[in-house]
């Protein structure tokens, strides 16, 4: 019996075809795989890429009291109000956002002093910038430390109204400051809360003062010997320490605290002595990471303040 030509050829197209199509499946399972591969690899560079790292800045308020010894002026203190008006910006760097941070903080304020027999009246002004870095660890027990160093630029005047032959005494000063602070987060009911002390103090620098009795009007026609003097804690101690909490409502934060800040200044046979202690409330748009948050995008956000 002789077998059918037409039925082997078909016999070997339907081997071939099947064997086509096992190929072509595996073939289209292992390309599905790679696909799989690469989108969870580009996936997760999406995520690194979206790493962020927002500023966090703190805008407050500063209502007090202060007291002020000028003995270029006078040999009395001075006593009364201060208010101010600060800022503080603060930011993960990039090379190493989990540790490394980058300050910057500026302040102004006024001061309307009396003696103490209320016979005469003293208006102050100052201001200080200052920029600088900080390295911060995390501790057991959501304790956080931090320290570094700044470069401040700090000023201002005192002006006493019933002085007509030296009324003002001018403030001016550079320096190298000491940083550091130190936080704790915790939470009162569904509410976080960061309680944080914050010091800086200026160590190393440069200080204008002018000599006992010479007026401003004599250094404007060329008597500038004596003007600027290298400042150390032994002759320009300065400190600004700030004791806050902070309650993190998620969109926003809001700040209350308390600042005291000292300066004792010594210089050609004059002291400089103002202390000042103000109430701050103050006002922290788009929180400080401690409140959850609903994600519209799969991100990183590296928070500087905690």
């Amino acid at each position: 019996m002789k077998s059918n030509p037409n039925l082997s050829l078909m016999k070997k197209n339907i081997y071939l075809i099947l064997f086509l199509s096992l190929f072509l499946a595996t073939i289209d399972s292992q390309a599905q795989e790679i696909v799989e591969v690469v989108e969870i690899a580009e996936a997760e560079e999406y995520v690194d890429s979206v790493e962020s790292r927002p500023v966090t800045g703190y805008y407050s308020v500063e209502i007090g009291g202060s007291s002020v010894l000028a003995t270029y002026l006078s040999p009395l203190k001075y006593t009364g109000k201060n208010i101010g008006v600060s800022g503080f910006w603060t930011k993960a760097l990039p090379f190493n956002p989990q540790h490394a941070v980058m300050n910057f903080k500026g302040d102004a304020n006024l001061s309307s002093l009396m003696n103490p027999a209320k016979t005469a009246s003293m208006i102050g002004m100052f201001f200080d910038f200052s920029w600088g870095m900080e390295w911060r660890t995390k501790l057991p027990c959501d304790i956080q430390v931090s320290a570094g160093g700044a470069v401040q630029i700090a000023g201002g005047l005192y002006y006493l109204l019933r002085n007509s032959n030296n009324p003002v005494e001018t403030i001016a000063n550079l320096s190298l400051d000491i940083s550091a602070s130190l936080s704790k987060s915790f939470r009162i009911g569904r509410l976080p809360i960061l309680v944080s002390d914050r010091i800086q103090i200026p160590s190393l620098g440069v200080f204008f003062s002018a000599e006992y009795g010479e007026t401003y009007y004599e250094i404007y026609l060329g008597n500038r010997k004596g003007l600027v003097h290298p400042g150390w804690w032994g002759n320009n101690f300065r400190i600004d320490n700030l004791l806050s909490f902070t309650l993190d409502f998620g969109r926003t934060a809001m700040s209350l605290g308390y600042r005291i800040y000292a300066y004792n200044q010594w210089a050609n046979n004059l002291n400089t002595k103002v202390v000042t202690n103000s109430f701050v409330i103050g006002v922290v748009p788009g929180g400080i990471g401690l409140k959850n948050k609903p994600k519209t995008l799969p991100e990183n956000k590296i928070y500087a303040i905690y």
